[in-house]
């Protein structure tokens, strides 16, 4: 019966065999070649080799040197091409060893590369990293690129996706590189060092996700962008936020899903609000935005420029932010001297207003919404039960008879110390 079992997975197509392998651990993937002579050598033809913690369960005890060496010697025992490399081992310490894996992988047509450097400071790339110009996929994690061009080196022509974590960088570098990447679909940026401010010029881009320390990010050219996430923390100490103009999402035309964080929020509020964008964004369905103060004038005046010129939305998610000197009366002339005859949200469905505390210009804001959505279904408004006054629930509760241009809006309160809502 064992051999029967065995006949039958020994012949499966190569293709059936290889993903089957890919799946086990690199170590589990070598001890197959005991099975038989057949077996012997199956390993050492996967496209893919991947030494992740799982890879060293056994070799615990292991200096880094002999891990580079142990896993050295695995890509000598390989035959074929390597188009998938990942080394993202949690003891792996950063050490010139590495080089040589880099080297080799280079000569082996990789297609997809995962560097993470877990401990013992950044990991300077080598050279060779700039010579594997059959890219797809850069995944890099504590490593640091060469400030100076690399001669002869005129981008990765087919890279897709572009992961970063905690690289250190320059402006222009990261900018240069973005750019003379032209398929670039996919840009994951994170925790970066000596970096402020980033231009994007990446004409097929369609992700863009950005976090940690950033003054301002700016969209130059990114025509096919459609799904964009920038929580950032100002690199300067204090307020002093860079301007950021509002007119670079101008540069997004086909955006379906906008994610900003307070900082950017205040960056491009900095630049000024004007009332609508220069351009529509039709194609925008989801909008979410982090910490917003409506009792600061630019903030909500940021936040109604954006709707505006969204009349396609169909959610929206603000987590509000209680700010005490906030100059109320300012916002509340604002919404009560502008006019909003030409706001249109007739296919808002859904509105998520976070740790709200009850004050006017909060309450104004979801009337405003109430008003306007024709066939909203649910607003949810989960209230900041640190801030909520018994005036604030009061106004709350009164939201309830407030006019709704949708019959069967359902408006919803939820307090998340509770777990009733």
């Amino acid at each position: 019966m064992c051999d029967s079992t065995s006949d039958i997975i020994s012949h499966l197509p190569s293709n059936v065999l290889d993903k089957i392998l890919m799946c086990l651990p690199m170590e589990e993937t070598a001890r197959t070649s005991v099975l038989s002579r057949k077996w012997r050598y199956i390993w050492a033809k996967l496209p893919q080799l991947v030494f992740d913690d799982r890879f060293c369960r056994g070799s615990l005890r292991k200096t880094k040197n002999e891990l580079v060496m142990t896993i050295y010697e695995v890509l000598l025992l390989h035959r074929g091409p390597i188009l998938k490399f990942a080394l993202s081992l949690s003891q792996l310490e950063n050490c010139s060893e590495i080089d040589r894996l880099i080297v080799f992988v280079s000569n082996n047509g990789i297609q997809d590369l995962t560097l993470h450097v877990w401990t013992g400071g950044l990991y300077i790339l080598p050279s060779s990293l700039y010579s594997c110009l059959q890219l797809k996929r850069l995944n890099l994690r504590s490593c640091r690129f060469n400030f100076k061009p690399v001669p002869g080196f005129k981008g990765f022509s087919v890279l897709r996706c572009l992961e970063l974590c905690r690289v250190c960088v320059t402006n222009d570098v990261l900018s240069s590189l973005i750019s003379n990447c032209p398929l670039l679909e996919q840009l994951m940026l994170e925790e970066f060092i000596n970096l402020n401010c980033l231009e994007i010029v990446a004409p097929n881009l369609r992700l863009l996700r950005c976090k940690g320390l950033f003054d301002s990010v700016c969209f130059k050219n990114t025509p096919r962008l459609a799904e964009v996430s920038i929580n950032t923390v100002a690199s300067t100490a204090g307020l002093a936020f860079s301007k950021t103009e509002m007119s670079t999402l101008g540069s997004a035309p086909v955006i379906e899903f906008l994610e900003l964080g307070y900082y950017y929020v205040k960056s491009m509020a900095a630049g000024g609000v004007p009332k609508r964008l220069p351009i529509t964004l039709s194609h925008l369905r989801y909008l979410k935005l982090y910490y917003i103060c409506f009792g600061e004038v630019d903030e909500a005046s940021f936040v109604l420029c954006l709707i505006r010129s969204s009349p396609n939305l169909e959610k929206i998610t603000i987590e509000s932010f209680f700010c005490e000197t906030a100059a109320m009366d300012r916002v509340l002339e604002l919404l009560e001297v502008q006019d909003w005859s030409d706001v249109s949200l007739n296919k808002l469905r859904k509105v998520e207003i976070l740790k709200v505390s009850g004050t006017k210009p909060e309450m104004e804001f979801i009337k405003l919404l109430l008003a306007k959505s024709s066939v909203l279904e649910r607003m949810l408004i989960e209230m900041n039960t640190k801030m909520v006054t018994d005036k604030g629930l009061g106004i709350l509760k009164e939201l309830i008879t407030f006019r709704r241009a949708s019959p069967q809006a359902d408006v919803t309160f939820r307090n998340p110390n509770e777990d009733k809502v």
